[in-house]
């Protein structure tokens, strides 16, 4: 069996994996949104929500709280489709290599998008304390840093997959 079947066997697998993952992440969610009370105490132990917090607030919250997981799904997505090229043999072609820079720039969204609401969100739910009750919370983590760090990495894979398919056309083209 030569490698490029290998790679079209496990990029199966791999496909299969991502589209269940693709169908169990907006059911969890959906799950987790319908069993889950809207209410401030929900948030307490990442910021000293306001008891007033109005719904408005919570549900602005709970949307922020759905660009993440959106923005997994479209990384996800670019995946499936990467995976079906290689299936297809496409393994050092300039369309994979730009899938896999979509891949690390939707890694690197996963890393920055909470690193942006975190304060966001932090405003909103402490708007209604009284003054000095309110907070601005800010801060990174070890998940944003991986995010990010992978992230980078696979966009400077992708961009030399890049320079690897252009050197691969010109050879084709050669012989």
């Amino acid at each position: 069996m030569s490698k490029i079947q290998d790679v079209a066997k496990l990029a199966g697998i791999l496909r299969g994996a991502t589209i269940a993952a693709m169908v169990a992440l907006p059911i969890a969610i959906i799950g987790g949104l319908l069993a889950t009370p809207l209410t401030p105490e929900l948030y307490m132990d990442t910021v000293a929500a306001s008891p007033e917090t109005s719904t408005a607030q919570l549900i602005a919250v709970v949307a922020l709280n759905l660009i993440s997981p959106f923005i997994l799904l479209l990384t996800l997505n670019e995946m499936r489709i990467l995976f079906e090229a290689y299936q297809r043999g496409e393994v050092l072609t300039d369309r994979s290599a730009k899938l896999i820079q979509r891949i690390g720039q939707g890694f690197l969204a996963l890393a920055i998008i909470p690193f942006v609401l975190r304060p966001i969100q932090s405003v909103l739910l402490t708007w209604n304390n009284p003054p000095g009750g309110r907070s601005l919370a800010i801060g990174l983590d070890s998940d944003m840093l991986f995010f990010a760090l992978s992230g980078g990495l696979i966009i400077v894979i992708g961009w030399a997959m890049r320079e690897a398919s252009v050197v691969a056309s010109e050879n084709k083209a050669f012989v």
